[in-house]
Formats: C-alpha cells, structure tokens, sequence
C-alpha cells in the first residue's frame, strides 16, 4: 500500500537496515535474504547496508552475504567503504562527551562509547565503570566485553568516540533522553533493544542520522537522491525513510515508521525484503518498457 506519493521508477540504490530488517535475530542473515540482495546487485542496484551496529558486527553480516558492500554503521556516525576504508565519521567532542556522561551518572545509568577501532585500533567501546551497572549493561558486556575497555572514562581518553549509547529499563531512559534532548546538541533515540534484554537510548550528534550519511555516500557514487529506496523498521531508520524517493518499511515495523513509509512490505519472517527486491525489479523494467 502506497503511503505518501508516487513513486519514482528510476531507483539505484537500495539502503538496508540490518537488525528487524535484513535479519529477524542474532546475526544470520536467512538464506531467502541473502539471495534476495545478491539478485539486487546482479539486477544492478548499489546495495548499502545502513545500521545502528558497529562495523565489527556489521561486517559479520557482509560476511555471510559474500558481496563488497558500503556501509553506514553507527546510525549515520560512520561510513564505510566496499573495501572497509572510512569514508566519514562523525565525532563528539570531549566537552560533550564529559556533558553526557554526567548527565548518566546522575541517573545511575553507564554510558558506552562506540569507536572505529577498525580504522583507528584499539578498543571497539569505552564503557564507563564508575556507576554500578543495572542487568541490561551486564548482559551487553557479557557478550561484547572482549572488544571493548572498562574505565572511569572522562571523555578524554579517546577522540574518535561516534556514538554513545545506555542500556537499561524504560522509564530511567526516557528521563536521561529528556535531559540529553535538553542539551540541544544532540539527537536521540530510544528503542527496545534487539539483542539484550530491556532498551537502549542511542545519542548521535544533531543533524547525525542514516538519511544525512546516505545522502552523502550517493553523492560520492553520482546517485541522485530521487534515485534512493530506504528499507528499515526502527525509529532510527525514520529519517531515510522519510528521506527516500521509496520509503519502506517491514511489516514488523514501529507503527510509526509505517505510517512514514511510501510502502509497506511482508515482516522479516515473511520474506518481506524479498518481496521489495522483486518490486523494485519490476519498476525497473516497466521504466525500461516506458523508455522504449
């Protein structure tokens, strides 16, 4: 069902969230899925992959689908070349990262500093040590420790910190939000968290989203905006969608982001990714058709 416009028939790029979207869970990409983006690449849309997730776990699904694809990790902070170079990247200063720290500290809540340690060396994530962490923060490190480092970060240690992000129960999140929206230098968003239990609040930088890193990764390939199909199913792939020639979102999308989509496929469970890829091929060919 089409939700806001016509849409455009001329699409080459095709953005892919990944959690929700390109994966129902963990990291293994169902195999409809992978053949699925395969069949886009050989179709000859640019496919990038745009996510939340870090580029060390990003790469675990790149992996599987066996393709040199782009990506934009970090929700909009990093971007990343076909070959893993860095494109771009968004940091914080240590002024705003000592502001949010504070800030989390007052709640209780840790905080955890998302690096390109893939660029950079070191560390993927400083995570603070100073408040005593609730159940959520354990369980992240207890499955992510071994490629990040515990300390009473200040926000000097590092300079290439791209994302914060706080793991923990709603209501205590919705209020550091609050406060961090406050702040005016930051944008946030606050999801139930895919992979450890309870939610996660997600701070960028202002005007730092999937939408303003995929506009600029286009550019650099000579692909018009109008020439741009956004797949997700999050609060924080609102921006791409809304951004998109072709908005769409999954059919277990936030409600919010169906009502934004130009476009409502099948679930992730339901080869809902599948089905877009077949659209889109066959809007390709009716404009081939068109052209004649």
């Amino acid at each position: 069902m089409y939700r806001r416009r016509t849409i455009r028939l001329e699409i080459s790029l095709l953005a892919i969230d990944i959690d929700g979207t390109l994966v129902a869970e963990g990291d293994s990409v169902p195999a409809t899925a992978r053949r699925a983006v395969r069949r886009a690449v050989a179709h000859g849309l640019a496919v990038v992959l745009a996510t939340g997730r870090r580029y060390r776990t990003t790469r675990l699904v790149i992996d599987q689908l066996e393709l040199p694809l782009p990506a934009v990790c970090l929700g909009g902070a990093l971007t990343k070349g076909a070959d893993g170079d860095t494109l771009h990247c968004a940091s914080f200063a240590a002024g705003q990262i000592e502001t949010l720290l504070a800030l989390a500290r007052e709640q209780g809540l840790a905080l955890v500093q998302q690096r390109d340690s893939h660029a950079n060396g070191g560390p993927d994530f400083v995570a603070d040590g100073k408040p005593q962490w609730n159940e959520n923060m354990r369980h992240y490190m207890a499955a992510n420790g071994a490629v990040g480092v515990v300390g009473d970060a200040t926000g000097q240690d590092y300079d290439d910190i791209l994302m914060v992000g706080c793991f923990g129960e709603r209501a205590p999140l919705a209020s550091l939000q609050r406060q961090v929206d406050a702040a005016g230098e930051f944008a946030t968003v606050l999801v139930e968290s895919k992979k450890t239990p309870g939610w996660y609040l997600e701070i960028i930088l202002r005007d730092v989203n999937k939408w303003t890193a995929l506009r600029r990764l286009a550019a650099g390939m000579g692909i018009a905006e109008t020439a741009i199909c956004a797949v997700g199913d999050a609060l924080n792939d609102l921006p791409m969608i809304r951004g998109a020639a072709f908005g769409v979102a999954m059919g277990n999308a936030e409600p919010a982001v169906q009502v934004a989509a130009d476009w409502v496929t099948g679930s992730n469970r339901e080869d809902g990714l599948a089905a877009l890829i077949d659209r889109l091929a066959k809007m390709d060919r009716q404009a081939s058709m068109l052209a004649r």
